[in-house]
């Protein structure tokens, strides 16, 4: 009669760890990493703002091929996060800046229109 499994084989190393996640290999596909959003975000849009979303975005496999999938999700998270603030700060800096233009030409033009000469 038996209780339980065979004892395993003498010098083996046994079953491995679970992840550090926890998850499994059940965790589902890898979350996107942001990175090319990102860096066209550093480059095109603002730069203080593209740095810490290219930073988030290189540590996602990272965290995700170690087995923390859990901070693979959060890194993911923050470069999006900082990905979509760039993006939107400078599509308002650029309205504010054509706005400015606006204004000024305007200002210019009715000053100039405005003007009377005197010809003696």
């Amino acid at each position: 009669m038996s209780y339980g499994p065979p004892p395993p084989p003498p010098g083996g190393y046994g079953p491995p760890p679970p992840p550090q996640g926890g998850a499994g290999p059940q965790a589902g596909p890898a979350p996107d990493n942001w990175l090319v959003p990102a860096i066209l975000a550093t480059i095109f849009c603002c730069w203080p703002l593209g740095i810490p979303a290219i930073l988030a975005a290189a540590k996602v496999n990272e965290y995700w091929n170690l087995g923390d999938h859990a901070g693979a999700h959060e890194q993911s998270s923050k470069a999006k996060k900082f990905t979509i603030i760039a993006a939107i700060s400078a599509v308002v800096v650029w309205i504010l800046i054509g706005l400015l233009y606006f204004l000024m030409f305007a200002a210019m033009f009715s000053a100039a229109g405005s003007a009377s000469y005197n010809t003696y």
